[in-house]
């Protein structure tokens, strides 16, 4: 622990506080930005965070003497709600330069796929870029192993590892018939 959050526990038992608090909410492609930058944040006061009916969150009360093990996960928190916003940055991009500026597209859109990958974003891809797509059969074949490669590595991820077999290949399995679906 370090000697600056010492001084914090410190600082917060001389006010009578024994409690903090620290925001988890869902790091994927639904969660708005605002929740984003809440992820990981510690207060004093659970009252201190927005109220938000949109994006489900949670907060979790933890003794003040566990600080500095919790402002490192804060950090671990953050730079993973950080990252999906640039994802969701690269992604738009991707999307855009499409039809323009296909290899770029295609870099950016490895580039976010090593993050992860929707369904919905790649519905909204197909159905903004379908003309294209169609006339395009060579790119509209590489940007469908490119996706298809990317949904395959998503499941291979420590996360996807906690859920149960059968829901992990189930889901991978949907994962791939709807992406070949829309890029046949």
């Amino acid at each position: 622990m370090s000697f600056s959050d010492v001084l914090r526990i410190m600082s917060y038992i001389l006010r009578g506080r024994t409690r903090l608090y620290q925001c988890y909410t869902n790091v994927n492609w639904r969660t708005c930005e605002a929740c984003l930058s809440w992820h990981g944040r510690i207060v004093h006061r659970p009252e201190d965070f927005p109220k938000h009916d949109g994006c489900p969150h949670e907060l979790l009360a933890f003794p003040v003497w566990r600080l500095g093990e919790f402002r490192r996960k804060e950090e671990r928190m953050r730079a993973k709600a950080a990252q999906e916003i640039s994802r969701r940055e690269t992604w738009r991009r991707a999307v855009e330069l499409l039809p323009q500026d296909t290899p770029t597209a295609f870099a950016l859109f490895k580039e976010a796929v090593a993050t992860d990958l929707y369904l919905a974003e790649i519905e909204e891809l197909v159905g903004k870029h379908r003309e294209w797509l169609a006339e395009n059969p060579g790119a509209r074949a590489a940007l469908r192993e490119l996706l298809v490669s990317g949904w395959k590595g998503k499941f291979a991820k420590e996360r996807y590892e906690r859920q149960p077999e059968l829901a992990r290949t189930a889901q991978e399995r949907f994962g791939l018939e709807r992406i070949k679906e829309l890029l046949p």
